[in-house]
């Protein structure tokens, strides 16, 4: 009798713990900022290849790109309290890099008991503090609540 009663207490406690929010889906983490690439004629372009770093507030960079054949970025911006993130563009290893300075007010939203809190970033502003190889940054959108829209083109 007693073990029947653990069992049934044991499936009863597991079946109570589940519920919806116990999964943290990705629309409800934090969106990364989405560039796209243009060409000096204006016209969308690929890149061959791409180096991006990121300055979160660390002694060092962290890389978070180093791909061929890409045509488009996702990049974390920082999730501290820090009003902007620096970020660092190349198309060669050893090549120089170019220094845009994303400046941004975030939010913290609260999504649930799962997930916590996610940042979106309203009246994001670029600025090209040190250029080669990206030659200009023009804004396209300048709210961050989700990865669908493209915020900025830089133009190479």
């Amino acid at each position: 009798m007693k073990k029947i009663f653990f069992f049934l207490s044991f499936v009863l406690i597991l079946t109570s713990c589940g519920g919806d929010d116990d999964i943290c889906l990705n629309a409800d983490s934090t969106p990364r900022l989405k560039l796209k690439f243009h060409g000096a004629d204006g016209k969308l372009r690929q890149l061959d290849s791409l180096y991006v770093d990121v300055d979160y507030g660390n002694t060092k960079l962290t890389q978070i790109i180093a791909a061929a054949k890409v045509d488009s970025v996702f990049i974390p911006l920082r999730i501290d309290d820090s009003p902007y993130t620096d970020v660092y563009f190349k198309t060669a290893i050893n090549g120089d890099s170019s220094k845009v300075r994303l400046t941004y007010d975030a939010k913290a939203i609260y999504v649930s008991p799962a997930c916590g809190f996610k940042k979106n970033y309203e009246n994001l502003k670029a600025e090209l503090l040190k250029s080669n190889p990206v030659s200009l940054v023009e804004q396209n959108h300048t709210s961050l609540t989700d990865e669908n829209t493209i915020n900025f083109y830089l133009r190479f």
